[in-house]
C-alpha cells in the first residue's frame, strides 16, 4: 500500500510508524524546513499514553519526561491561592513532556523506509480514481492508494479536499501563546510546579525546563479570529499591566513564539474517497482541552488499525470515523466547558475556582471537576468500547438506552468507585494483562448470553480479532471478571463458529424489540450489512469472536485456556 500523509507532526508521525510497520510504503510530507523547537508542555496520560505503550514508546516518552509535581496558582505576588496535582484529574500513568520532545521520540520511532520530507508543501489533490495525486510545490506529483491530512488546525488538505477552513474552524474566544527560554532566576521560583496566574481574561503559566529553562504559556481573550503580524508585541500588549514574573517572561519572548487562535474543528465527515484528515484537521478539540497531543496519538493508532483490517480503503476510513469520533466530540466538548475553569472571566468565576481546587481534596469533588476538565476517563481500548456501547441499546428502551449510553462514558470509573453492582448481569468488567508491557487494564464489555449453572459469561469482540482485550487474554490467560457484585479469577475459550452463530441467534432472540438497531450497529462495526440471515451470522461468527468466561474453580471447558 502507498500512503502520503500530510503534517509530521505529533498524529503524522504515529500513523507513520504504524503504516510502516505493518507493511505500507509511507512518504511523509512536512512544510517546515525542519523539527519544531518551539512548543508547550503536555500532560500526555489516557488515551494517548495506551496507544504509546502499545507501540513501545514509553521508555523513550520518560526518559524526556518532567517531574512536575502540581500546578500552583498564584496571585500578583507570587502567593499561593490554590493548588491542584494533573493526576487528580486523570486516570492512569501521565507524563508532562514538550511537545518538540515527543516529537523527535516519534520521529527516532519510525521505521528506516519511512520516507520524511521536509520543506514539501501540498498545491494540489486529484482523485484519480484508482489512485489519489498529489502535486507538491515543486511541481512534482506523487501517486498514492491513499492521502491522510495530518497537517493540524490549519490543514492544507483539510482545504483543497474538503473546503475553507471558515466551514470548519470554531474560534473559542481565546489566543495563545508559548515560548522557552533561559533564566535562573524565574527558573528557581518555578522549580517542581506548573505556576499560573490567578487572573482574569489572561493568564500566563511558568514551568522549569532542564538546566536553567523555563517554558512559558500565555492564554487570553479574543473575540478577533486574525494572528496578529507581529505576536511579541500582542502578547507585551494582552499582558500589560501583569506583575510578579509575567514582565521579565515577557522580556525573554523570541521574535517567532508559537502563536494561535485557540479553536476547534468540526466537520460532517472526515474522509472522501481515498482522502482522510487525521488528529487536529479533523477534530481539534482546542489547547484549553488539553489532550490534543494524547488524541493525536491514539486517533492514528485508531485509523492504521482499521487500515490494518478492512478489505477496503473507504471500509477503513468509515470504521475509523465510526470509532474515533464519539471520542473526539466528547473529547471537544470537555474542552467548551473547561474555559471557565481555566480562564474565569469574573471575579465570582476566578473565587469559585479557587474554592473548587481546594475542594478536590475530596473524592466526589475530585471526580466532577475531573470530568468537567478533562472529560470522562478511559483507557485507549475502554475508551473505544465505550463508543461501542453508546451506540448499542442494550437497555431496551430510549429512556434506559440514554441512562446505559451516559453510564458508559466512564464505564470503568464506576467500577472503581465500586458501582459496577448497579449493571447488574448485563455487562462485565475485564481485567486483563497487556501482551508485552505486563499492565493491567479494564475493559468493560456486554454479557450477551449466560449459562447460570456453569456462572459461565459470554462476550463478543466487537473490533474482531484486533481488539487489545481479546489478543491480551489470548496471549495471557490471566484475568479477572467483576459483574454484578460477583468478583471472579477467570478461566476463558473462544466459542467454535456454530457456538458462536447458536449465542448470537439468541441474544437477537433476548432483544426481539430493538432487533433492527441492534443489526445496524453491527453492520457499522462490520462494514458490511448483517440483516440476521444465517449466511450473515455464519459471516459475523467468522469475523468476531465469541469469548465465554467462567471462575477458575470451575469445572472444565473443552478448549480453556
Amino acid at each position: 500500500m502507498q500512503v502520503v500523509i500530510c503534517g509530521a507532526g505529533i498524529a503524522g508521525l504515529t500513523l507513520a510508524n504504524r503504516l510502516a510497520n505493518s507493511g505500507a510504503h509511507v512518504v511523509l510530507l512536512e512544510r517546515c524546513a525542519g523539527p519544531r523547537s518551539q512548543g508547550y508542555m503536555i500532560d500526555f496520560f489516557g488515551l494517548g499514553y495506551d496507544a504509546a505503550e502499545a507501540m513501545g514508546l514509553i521508555a523513550g516518552l520518560s526518559r524526556i519526561a518532567y517531574d512536575i509535581g502540581h500546578a500552583d496558582l498564584v496571585d500578583e505576588r507570587g502567593q499561593v491561592r490554590a493548588q491542584a496535582r494533573a493526576k487528580q484529574f486523570t486516570s492512569g500513568p501521565l507524563l508532562d513532556v514538550m511537545r518538540p520532545d515527543l516529537e523527535r521520540v516519534l520521529r527516532e520511532s519510525l521505521p528506516s523506509a519511512v520516507d520524511l520530507r521536509f520543506g514539501s508543501s501540498l498545491t494540489a489533490v486529484t482523485d484519480l480514481g484508482t489512485a489519489v495525486r498529489v502535486t507538491l510545490g515543486d511541481g512534482s506529483h506523487l501517486d498514492a492508494d491513499l492521502l491522510v491530512g495530518a497537517d493540524g488546525l490549519h490543514s492544507t488538505v483539510r482545504r483543497l479536499v474538503f473546503g475553507p477552513e471558515s466551514d470548519f474552524l470554531r474560534h473559542l474566544g481565546f489566543h495563545t501563546a508559548a515560548w522557552t527560554f533561559s533564566d535562573a532566576a524565574i527558573h528557581a521560583a518555578v522549580a517542581g510546579r506548573f505556576c499560573l496566574t490567578d487572573t482574569i481574561d489572561r493568564q500566563v503559566g511558568l514551568y522549569p525546563l532542564r538546566g536553567d529553562g523555563v517554558a512559558a504559556f500565555a492564554v487570553h481573550r479574543s473575540a478577533d479570529e486574525e494572528l496578529p503580524d507581529d505576536p511579541r508585541a500582542a502578547l507585551r500588549r494582552a499582558y500589560d499591566g501583569l506583575e510578579w514574573l509575567v514582565p521579565a517572561a515577557l522580556d525573554r519572548c523570541p521574535p517567532d513564539p508559537y502563536y494561535d487562535q485557540v479553536a476547534q474543528i468540526v466537520m460532517p465527515r472526515w474522509s472522501v474517497g481515498r482522502v482522510a484528515l487525521l488528529g487536529d484537521a479533523c477534530c481539534a478539540v482546542s489547547l484549553l482541552a488539553g489532550q490534543g497531543a494524547s488524541l493525536a496519538v491514539a486517533g492514528a493508532y485508531v485509523l492504521a488499525a482499521q487500515l490494518a483490517q478492512a478489505t477496503s480503503i473507504e471500509q477503513a476510513f468509515a470504521r475509523y470515523e465510526t470509532l474515533w469520533r464519539p471520542v473526539a466530540e466528547g473529547r471537544q466538548e470537555a474542552g467548551r466547558s473547561a474555559a471557565r475553569w481555566v480562564l474565569p472571566s469574573s471575579v465570582r468565576q476566578l473565587r469559585l475556582r479557587r474554592a473548587m481546587l481546594r475542594a478536590t481534596r475530596f473524592p466526589l469533588v475530585d471526580a466532577v471537576v475531573a470530568r468537567a476538565m478533562v472529560g470522562r476517563r478511559s483507557s485507549v481500548i475502554d475508551a473505544l468500547t465505550a463508543a461501542d456501547s453508546r451506540r448499542n441499546p442494550v437497555a431496551g428502551t430510549r429512556a434506559g438506552a440514554r441512562v446505559m449510553r451516559a453510564a458508559f462514558r466512564a464505564p470503568t470509573w464506576l467500577y472503581d468507585k465500586g458501582f459496577g453492582w448497579a449493571f447488574g448481569q448485563r455487562f462485565l468488567c475485564l481485567t486483563h494483562r497487556g501482551r508485552t508491557s505486563g499492565r493491567r487494564y479494564r475493559t468493560v464489555l456486554e454479557v450477551i448470553g449466560t449459562e447460570p449453572a456453569a456462572a459461565e459469561y459470554l462476550v463478543i469482540a466487537g473490533f474482531g480479532r484486533s481488539a487489545d482485550w481479546y489478543r491480551n487474554i489470548e496471549a495471557n490467560p490471566e484475568a479477572d471478571v467483576t459483574v454484578g457484585r460477583h468478583h471472579f479469577a477467570a478461566r476463558h475459550r473462544v466459542l467454535t463458529e456454530p457456538e458462536a452463530e447458536s449465542a448470537v441467534a439468541a441474544y437477537e432472540r433476548a432483544h426481539r424489540a430493538i432487533t433492527p438497531v441492534i443489526r445496524r450497529v453491527l453492520s457499522r462495526l462490520l462494514g458490511w450489512r448483517y440483516d440476521g440471515s444465517d449466511a450473515a451470522r455464519r459471516r459475523l461468527a467468522a469475523e468476531l469472536p465469541v469469548v465465554a468466561l467462567w471462575p477458575l474453580t470451575g469445572g472444565p471447558r473443552e478448549g480453556a485456556t
